[in-house]
């Protein structure tokens, strides 16, 4: 695998952080895969884009491993259920928007319901989606002939002030914990 960091591009009037990997082999991809959740807090959303065959799914499988799941052979695309769900140190949504077009079809799958709520949600043909989410992970995969993959990370960037609160507080990039975790976190006044 060979990371090549882009620099950090104004993308939606916020600071977003963009990283291009070339994997040279399935396995080089689901090791990447493997890294990118050492990275993920829950809630946490992916959004995988990409051909036919390029291998999001192979990612996922990376990114459940990652995540903890022990048999990932469990990991298949859900092209027909439309959604999987594992269980690793967290849950693990696999959502795949193939077979679906339009706004009805994909409201039909109650996606809303756990997008972004609890644990990991990683959604494979996401230009599909209907509703933009600007704190997920976006991820395109190319092929770049043979077994080589071309992928570009998308990170989204946090406002300057939750992100120093974040740090100051020693939480991953990213997390943000409720008012009321944090009343629960410190007890009763």
């Amino acid at each position: 695998m060979k990371p090549r960091k882009s620099p950090n591009l104004k993308m939606s009037g916020r600071q977003t952080k963009i990283t291009e990997v070339l994997t040279n082999s399935p396995e080089e991809t689901h090791q990447l895969g493997v890294r990118i959740a050492l990275d993920l807090s829950a809630p946490g959303v992916l959004l995988l884009s990409g051909l036919l065959g390029t291998g999001k799914t192979t990612l996922t499988r990376g990114v459940a491993e990652g995540l903890g799941l022990k048999d990932i052979s469990l990991v298949n695309s859900p092209s027909y259920t439309l959604i999987n769900t594992y269980q690793g140190r967290c849950p693990i949504y696999h959502v795949d928007l193939y077979r679906l077009s339009g706004e009805r079809e994909i409201s039909s799958i109650g996606i809303e319901d756990f997008l972004g709520r609890d644990g990991v949600t990683v959604v494979e043909w996401s230009e599909r989606l209907i509703f933009p989410l600007d704190s997920a992970i976006e991820i395109a995969i190319e092929d770049a002939g043979g077994d080589a993959r071309r992928i570009r990370i998308c990170y989204p960037a946090l406002p300057g002030r939750v992100k120093r609160r974040a740090k100051q507080r020693g939480l991953p990039a990213g997390f943000r914990r409720s008012r009321r975790h944090e009343e629960h976190r410190r007890g009763p006044k």
